[in-house]
C-alpha cells in the first residue's frame, strides 16, 4: 500500500461504515480518496526498468511498508534499418508485492494487513541510432498489460469491517494496459579490457484499467520516471569455466516525475553496487553476458538491497 493511499484508510473505513445510515455510497468515498494515482505508480514500478529489481523498505510510516520488485527481459536484433541503425524487439515480465498493516478502533481493538501483488508483460522495439563518439540514441515504445490485486486479513474487532471494506478498499483485482513512449541515451568507451558506460533513460506511460471487479477501481493514469546510470567493467586474473571473470562497479539514480511522483512514498532511489560477469562465448569480446551482483538502495524515506543475477546485452 502506497504511503499516499495508506493515509486515507481511516477516514474511508470510517465512511464506510457510517454508509447504512447516511446514504452515501462507498464508490463517493472512494472516487474523493483519488487512490488512482498510487495503484498507477505501483504498476509503473512493475513494469519500468528504471527502477532497480530489489527490496525496498518505505519508512514514511511507523507501520511496516515493505516492497519486493522482480523483474526479467529478453532483447533480441530484429533487422538492420541501416550502417547506423539496428532494430530491436524486446520483452519483458514485471513482479511486485507490497506488503503493510495498521491498526483499527473503529469496532474495537482489531487489526487489517494487506497485500498488494502486481505483473506485468511487455513487448515492445527499440532502434539503436549510432551517433558517433560513442553515443547511441535509443528511441522506444513499449505496450503491456498488468494485472493488480489485493488480498487482506482481518483479525480481532476488524473482522466485523470486511462486509464494507472487500471488494472496494480490499480483496478486488484489476487489469490495466500500458502504453510507454521512451528514450535513451548510452556512452560507452572500450579500451583493451574495460568498459565504462553511462545510460540516461526516461518513460512516460499511460496506464488505464478494464475489467474492474467494481466499476469504483477503474482509474486512467499518467506516470513518468528517469533514470541515470553509469558503470565500470575491468578484467580480472580469475577464469570461470575457461571464461574470463571481470569485476562490476555500478551506481545510478532514479526518480519518478508527474503530477503523482511521490505516490509511493519515495520520489527518488540511488543505487550503489558490486558484482562479477562473464561472457557466454568464450573469446567474443561482443557476446551477451552473465552479471552477478548486489547492492545497496538510498533515497528519501526510503532504503533497500538487492542481489541479482542478469544477462547484459
Amino acid at each position: 500500500m502506497t504511503p499516499s493511499i495508506r493515509r486515507l484508510w481511516p477516514g474511508l473505513i470510517l465512511t464506510a461504515t457510517a454508509l447504512p445510515t447516511v446514504g452515501q455510497s462507498l464508490d463517493d468515498a472512494l472516487a474523493s480518496g483519488q487512490l488512482g494515482p498510487g495503484y498507477a505508480q505501483l504498476l509503473n514500478l512493475t513494469s519500468s526498468p528504471d527502477v532497480s529489481t530489489a527490496h525496498y523498505n518505505v519508512d514514511t510510516s511507523p507501520e511496516k511498508l515493505a516492497i519486493q520488485v522482480g523483474r526479467i527481459g529478453h532483447e533480441q536484433l530484429w533487422q538492420t534499418l541501416s550502417d547506423t541503425t539496428d532494430l530491436y524487439w524486446r520483452g519483458a515480465g514485471g513482479y511486485t508485492s507490497m506488503r503493510t498493516g495498521f491498526p483499527t478502533t473503529v469496532a474495537g481493538p482489531g487489526a487489517i494487513s494487506s497485500t498488494w501483488r502486481a505483473v506485468s508483460l511487455t513487448a515492445g522495439v527499440v532502434a539503436k541510432i549510432r551517433l558517433g563518439d560513442e553515443f547511441t540514441l535509443l528511441p522506444a515504445l513499449d505496450v503491456g498489460v498488468a494485472r493488480l490485486e489485493n488480498h487482506a486479513k482481518y483479525s480481532g474487532a476488524a473482522i466485523a469491517l470486511k462486509p464494507f471494506l472487500d471488494g472496494r478498499l480490499f480483496d478486488w483485482g484489476t487489469n490495466a494496459t500500458l502504453v510507454t513512449p521512451n528514450v535513451g541515451l548510452e556512452w560507452i568507451r572500450k579500451h583493451d579490457d574495460r568498459t565504462t558506460a553511462i545510460r540516461l533513460h526516461a518513460a512516460w506511460s499511460r496506464i488505464a484499467t478494464f475489467g474492474e471487479a467494481d466499476p469504483a477501481l477503474s482509474f486512467r493514469e499518467f506516470a513518468g520516471v528517469a533514470s541515470i546510470r553509469a558503470e565500470h567493467v575491468a578484467p580480472t586474473t580469475l577464469r570461470v569455466a575457461e571464461r574470463p571473470l571481470r569485476w562490476v562497479a555500478f551506481g545510478g539514480h532514479s526518480a519518478f516525475f508527474g503530477p503523482n511522483r511521490e505516490a509511493l512514498g519515495f520520489p527518488s532511489v540511488s543505487e550503489f553496487g558490486l558484482g562479477v560477469e562473464v561472457p557466454i562465448a568464450p573469446g567474443d569480446a561482443a557476446s551477451k553476458r552473465v552479471r552477478l551482483a548486489g547492492s545497496y538502495l538510498v533515497g528519501p524515506s526510503v532504503h533497500g538491497w538487492s542481489v541479482s543475477v542478469g544477462m547484459q546485452y
